[in-house]
Parts: structure tokens; C-alpha cells; sequence
């Protein structure tokens, strides 16, 4: 294989693929990136995996010989990045079982391994793929990532369950604790061939997310088939395995009816909340926060034996005259009132240690019968402090 490369485009499309390689695994081949240039098509590929995900991409290159090899990712990626701008060849010598590496004046010459044992890649498969436009798939990601589970014993819980009927697609994360739920329009009408639902590893939407923030493409293709997810932004494709196993029916946790609903600015109990949970500093078990409600107001309490005390008043209102108390984890409910993109945040509830549902506040707020939210939040409460 022989090969010249812009170093710029190439050094940002090696640091790309190489969020892929596996950083635990014993197999020396999974820790590196494999390179294929091909005669005629002015690329080189670069590809990783861990076997769970996988990167793929490629780079423009005058290719004067074909060819395929596995480079140590570490050592080739912190070498590319510290190269001066300019051309950069790349030479496999695959007699001496290395890779040399010119550009200007200097030269590096890395130990490679042989590409034939490399696993397999899944090529992109337009039939049955849609589309998403890329910062609505980014938005919703971001959404119901604040609540999925980083408990690995658990593996359901660590994915999105990610459901598509016609236009739009419903992404649903739960850790047991709280629950988010968000429906999105699609780019394009979802017709493919089953499955219509998958559990997938939220580490591989978050990286989708990543990939296109770095992108200029404005559309997200997705195509999934009965064990494996692809997402294809521009030259760039990535893909996961699908988690198996059962989701949780999450549907029976949503309550079908609520004693009261509760309007507060958005912005200002944001503020609020991240004063207050000053005094909770993350202490295990959680300091609760306690939101105190009455017609016309809320008042936000949290307090800490070890450090202190922090009452903060807002206006409020609500479907229910008489006082109101419920506490939450101060950092669950701080993300469900930051992931609410409306004017207020409404507070649906029942008796105070039965679950919450935080919604975004609309022109309907209070009437029956109004359009239900497109993002929900469910959390549950913890024990008020003050009644012992």
C-alpha cells in the first residue's frame, strides 16, 4: 500500500475513527485502525471497532498502489496530529511488517499487523434506511439521555428503546428512578422491513451526536436490521449492535390521571435549582430538594444538617388551591426542568410520594382534552425530610 494524504483532513479523520478502537480488550488488532487504500477511487478507508461499535470513514488520497493494514491507533494518531500541514505518504512495507510514515522532512516507521483477520465490517444498506434531520435526532438524544443507566449489570437500561410508526420515531430511556420519553417527526416515512423497535446502546446515539456536530451535513440516515443499527452522516457510518433483551413496560409507570398541575418559569427555577443544590453537594444518599406549592407560588427548600439551609420563592401557578410538598433527588429533578425547551415547566402530580411527570408548558396549560407534550419526564419522589 502506498498512499499520500492531505495531513489536515486526514489527521481529523483518523482522530474521528479512532473513537472507536476498544481500549480493554486483550486483542491487539481491536486496539488499531485498519487503513485500505483501493487503485481509482482516491480514498483511503479507515475503520475501528471494539465489537460493540464500530467507525468507519475515509480520506481523500492519490493512491499509487492498493493495499490494506492494521496500525496501533494510540502511536499513529498521536503522531498524525503533531505533523505540520502538508502531505503525508503512507508506505506499508509489509516484508518488514511496518508502516513508514513521511511528511516534510521526518519520518516514523510503526509496527503494523497483517489486515486479513481484521473483523468484518457491515456496509450501509440504503434499502429499508430514513432519514432524520441531524439536530432534531441530536435534540431528542440529548433529551432522554439525561435518564438511562450507566449501571452495566443492567444492559437494557443502558440503551435507548427507539420506536417508529410512519412519520415518527419515540426514544425512551429509564434508570428506575426516573423515566424520559420523547417523539420526534422524521425526515422521511419509516417503511422499512421489521424491526420497527430496538434497544440501542446510548453510548453509540451519543457518539452519532458527536460525529454529526462535526459535520456539515444536515441529515442522519439510519438503517437497522434485526441485530445491528448503521447511521450514515456524509462519507462517515457507524454501528452498533442492538441491546437484547426486554424494555421495561414503561407505559404502565405513566399515571392515567393527575390531582393537580403546577406552572413555573423555566428559566428562573432552573436558576433556582442550582443555587439551592449548592447545599445537597451530592452527598450519597441525595440531600432531597423540596418543592413547597401554593396558588400563587413555590417555594424550593433544601436542607443539610452538615452545611446548611437554602429557601428560595417563585411564582407559580396552579390547578389546585391548597398547599402542596414533594421532594425529588436534586439532580434528577434538575434535569428533568433543563431538558423542558418551553417557556415554563409543568409539574403534573398526585399524593407526594407517588411518581411526578414534568412536561413543557403550552397555550392549553390547565384545559382538558389539550395536546399531550412531546417530551415527558417521570421521576420519583423521595421521602420529605420534614415529616420524618
Amino acid at each position: 500500500m502506498r498512499a499520500v494524504c492531505n495531513t489536515d483532513i486526514f489527521s481529523k479523520k483518523l482522530a474521528l475513527t479512532s473513537r472507536g478502537v476498544s481500549s480493554r480488550s486483550t486483542i491487539q488488532l481491536l486496539g488499531g485502525i485498519l487503513l485500505e487504500a483501493v487503485e481509482g477511487e482516491g480514498v483511503v478507508r479507515l475503520s475501528a471497532t471494539d465489537m460493540e461499535l464500530s467507525i468507519q470513514t475515509s480520506s481523500p488520497a492519490e493512491v499509487e498502489e492498493g493495499g490494506k493494514v492494521v496500525i496501533p491507533a494510540r502511536i499513529f494518531n498521536d503522531i498524525v496530529r503533531s505533523l505540520p500541514k502538508g502531505e503525508l505518504s503512507l508506505v506499508y512495507e509489509k516484508s518488514e511488517g511496518t508502516v513508514r510514515l513521511s511528511a516534510r522532512d521526518n519520518e516514523y516507521r510503526i509496527r503494523a499487523y497483517a489486515a486479513e483477520d481484521f473483523p468484518q465490517l457491515p456496509a450501509f444498506d440504503t434499502e429499508g434506511a430514513f432519514t432524520m434531520a441531524g439536530e432534531v435526532l441530536v435534540d431528542t438524544v440529548e433529551k432522554v439521555s439525561r435518564s438511562y443507566s450507566r449501571d452495566e449489570t443492567r444492559p437494557v437500561l443502558t440503551g435507548i428503546l427507539i420506536s417508529f410508526e410512519e412519520s415518527r420515531v419515540r426514544m425512551v430511556t429509564t434508570d428506575s428512578y426516573r423515566l424520559s420519553i420523547k417523539e420526534t417527526e422524521l425526515a422521511t416515512a419509516f417503511d422499512g422491513a421489521p424491526p420497527k423497535e430496538a434497544i440501542i446502546p446510548a453510548r453509540a446515539m451519543q457518539e452519532v451526536g458527536r460525529i454529526f456536530g462535526g459535520s456539515e451535513e444536515e441529515n442522519v440516515e439510519v438503517a437497522l436490521s434485526e441485530n445491528q443499527a448503521l447511521f450514515r452522516i456524509g462519507d462517515e457510518v457507524l454501528g452498533t449492535r442492538l441491546i437484547d433483551g426486554n424494555f421495561p413496560e414503561y407505559r404502565r409507570l405513566l399515571p392515567t390521571s393527575f390531582e393537580r398541575e403546577i406552572s413555573v418559569s423555566r428559566e428562573n427555577l432552573i436558576g433556582t435549582l442550582r443555587r439551592v443544590n449548592l447545599f445537597a453537594q451530592r452527598q450519597t444518599p441525595p440531600v432531597p430538594v423540596t418543592l413547597a406549592f401554593s396558588n400563587s407560588a413555590v417555594e424550593v427548600l433544601v436542607r443539610n444538617g452538615e452545611v446548611g439551609e437554602a429557601r428560595e420563592k417563585l411564582p407559580a401557578t396552579s390547578t389546585r388551591e391548597e398547599d402542596f410538598r414533594i421532594s425529588f433527588n436534586p439532580g434528577y429533578l434538575l434535569d428533568g426542568v433543563s431538558a423542558i425547551d418551553a417557556e415554563n415547566v409543568v409539574f403534573r402530580l398526585n399524593e407526594p410520594l407517588k411518581p411526578g411527570l414534568i412536561v413543557p408548558g403550552t397555550e392549553d396549560e390547565g384545559k382538558t382534552g389539550g395536546e399531550e407534550p412531546d417530551f415527558l419526564y417521570l421521576i420519583m419522589p423521595m421521602r420529605d425530610p420534614s415529616q420524618g
